[in-house]
């Protein structure tokens, strides 16, 4: 069931975004498309994602004293900066789709989803702006880490990190948005220095949770739940966090047979279930599990200091366990 800090802000973020993308022209429709406000023949539709980001915003001004509708542009360009992340990320990892439609640039082509990604980062600065230039500036130095995170994971392609690494780039890729969703919300209610920093904290806990719990599903989820066959992103060859934590942990003759397995151009089957069989063995699983818990437990403990009404303390709380016990 869906949390209902989630379903409170859900129909204003969507016509939030249905009117900063209404304009004209090709971009404008792909625009649409990507978010889910429209198919690929530009008609109405209504396939958008979960809206985590926007509803911290708008849940962190309102708790913090902020007028109704104040944070609306800058959860709105928060979307916006998610959204363009997405277009570009689905061209760089090839991916055929998402939320169950054609990808962008499966449809448009790379140099179209090049622009359109371009065009939507723009917009999102734009919109972000009717807040004023502090919440601009978040943005944007959140997008810019975000990127930064987005280049050290494909760096990574060519190589074996150690944990510590993956975390950092784990706190740019996702967690930078996840900050910004927090401080964004204070920036709109005016919080003190103190606050802000809390949320920072706050977010860092959040992002790294949350991307943790995707990366057990992208191994070990339920293909009829997430969509996605068991091991995908290890037939993807993605150097996901528990594959790092299981580089780490094994034996000099696992690691060489691991290296050479993700140095393949294709893996079969039987290279899946072998590194499967190894992160098993080397109850990878548990471990990242117990790090997830870890960092809900951090996240917690700074919620619980927030000068924030204790209902919505709970809310936020269990909003947290959803995104970590959650199968998709």
């Amino acid at each position: 069931m869906t949390p209902p800090l989630l379903d409170r802000y859900r129909d204003a973020i969507v016509e939030g975004l249905r009117r900063s993308l209404d304009g004209e022209g090709p971009l404008s429709g792909i625009l649409r498309y990507h978010v889910g406000l429209a198919d690929r023949d530009g008609r109405p539709a209504t396939v958008l994602g979960k809206l985590l980001r926007p509803a911290l915003v708008l849940f962190t001004a309102e708790e913090l004293g902020a007028a109704p509708g104040a944070a609306m542009p800058a959860a709105v360009g928060l979307e916006l900066v998610h959204g363009f992340s997405l277009i570009h990320d689905d061209v760089q990892d090839e991916d055929d789709v998402r939320r169950g439609r054609p990808t962008v640039w499966r449809i448009w082509g790379v140099p179209e989803a090049i622009n359109a990604g371009d065009r939507m980062q723009a917009l999102a600065i734009q919109t972000a702006l009717a807040v004023g230039p502090e919440a601009a500036g978040l943005l944007l130095e959140a997008a810019a880490k975000m990127i930064d995170g987005q280049s050290m994971d494909l760096s990574f392609e060519d190589r074996f990190v150690d944990p510590d690494d993956a975390l950092r780039m784990i706190d740019r890729k996702t967690g930078a948005l996840f900050v910004c969703a927090f401080e964004l919300g204070a920036v709109c209610a005016g919080a003190e220095v103190s606050v802000r920093e809390s949320l920072r904290a706050l977010g860092r806990s959040v992002g790294r949770a949350f991307q943790l719990q995707d990366d057990i599903l992208g191994i070990w989820g339920d293909g009829n739940v997430t969509g996605k066959p068991v091991g995908s992103d290890i037939r993807r060859k993605k150097k996901s966090y528990p594959i790092v934590l299981g580089a780490a942990a094994a034996s000099g003759e696992e690691r060489g047979r691991l290296e050479e397995i993700y140095g393949k151009p294709d893996l079969d089957a039987g290279d899946v279930s072998w590194v499967v069989g190894l992160l098993d063995r080397l109850e990878v699983r548990s471990k990242v599990l117990s790090e997830v818990e870890s960092y809900v437990d951090d996240a917690t403990s700074v919620a619980q200091s927030l000068p924030i009404r204790d209902e919505a303390k709970a809310e936020l709380v269990g909003l947290m366990e959803f995104l970590v016990r959650r199968q998709s």
